[in-house]
């Protein structure tokens, strides 16, 4: 009788003990915020704040961000609390669209960062190959203050036309993420561009350091299919947006944010993009 409640004590041991490791898990994200300069009724000022909303009603703590002007990334961290890093992909300043990093300071502490270009001089703000704008990755290597763990996080935006570039550029983040985090856990997301069963992402998908999110995750992943959608909330498209994360991360939730603006008087969606979250715990 007692070795069986010890057997009892010790399962029930085990299950806490997951749960208790759970609590440690990140709110990982990537969304393509929709560049300010559209000029039509979906303008940033229109909805502005559904972008902020969605953020902290989906509870986003580290997330990528794809076509964000200046003025929209200092709005973000204005309304959430957040801090950013990245530079702008014209002139690895200010100027242009950034794939941003935010995250919560009170969770993580910035170690360093940097950035690199898709193109045959990465560490030039360049067009590479065939692609119609210079195309950037931003990267910072990050301290979880709850866990005491460190990682990497990869921002990108692959080419819309070029699709040399993309291909390029699919070898290019693989090469780069190997060199920058080595062996340490990392997520690595953005607008890819890529709908699954493409060249480039067979590429990634091929690559043993990256886990699809989508893919590993435990528990069954919820949304659309789709994830840019045109401001009309359906796609005949595939995913082109997506979270990676190194091999051993444990992914307990994808989900793709097909929110809505929470005011009734204006239906439309907070982006063209649907944000990709997921819940990952690191090794």
């Amino acid at each position: 009788m007692n070795r069986f409640f010890l057997t009892i004590l010790t399962f029930v041991s085990i299950i806490l003990s997951g749960c208790d490791n759970d609590k440690n898990a990140i709110n990982v994200a990537s969304f393509n915020i929709w560049c300010a300069s559209n000029p039509n009724a979906n303008n940033w000022q229109g909805r502005k704040d559904e972008v902020v909303d969605l953020i902290k009603d989906e509870n986003f703590e580290i997330f990528g961000t794809q076509e964000g002007l200046l003025h929209q990334l200092n709005y973000i961290a204005e309304k959430t609390g957040f801090k950013y890093i990245g530079s702008g992909r014209e002139n690895g300043k200010n100027s242009g669209e950034f794939a941003a990093i935010f995250y919560n300071p009170e969770r993580f502490k910035l170690l360093k960062n940097g950035d690199f270009w898709f193109a045959e001089t990465p560490e030039k703000p360049v067009m590479g190959w065939d692609a119609a704008c210079k195309r950037i990755c931003s990267w910072g290597e990050f301290l979880d203050k709850k866990s005491g763990k460190k990682f990497y996080f990869f921002s990108l935006h692959f080419d819309h036309r070029g699709k040399i570039a993309r291909v390029e550029s699919a070898k290019l983040i693989c090469k780069k993420v190997a060199e920058i985090a080595k062996n340490s856990p990392f997520f690595c997301v953005g607008d890819f561009n890529a709908q699954v069963d493409s060249e480039p992402m067979k590429i990634i998908f091929g690559n043993p350091l990256f886990q699809d999110s989508k893919n590993a995750s435990i528990t069954q992943p919820q949304g659309p299919s789709c994830t840019w959608h045109g401001n009309n909330g359906t796609s005949k498209y595939d995913r082109i947006d997506y979270i990676f994360s190194s091999k051993g991360t444990k992914v307990l939730s994808h989900k793709v944010c097909d929110n809505k603006s929470k005011n009734q008087s204006k239906s439309k969606y907070p982006s063209d993009h649907f944000p990709v979250f997921a819940r990952i715990l690191l090794k």
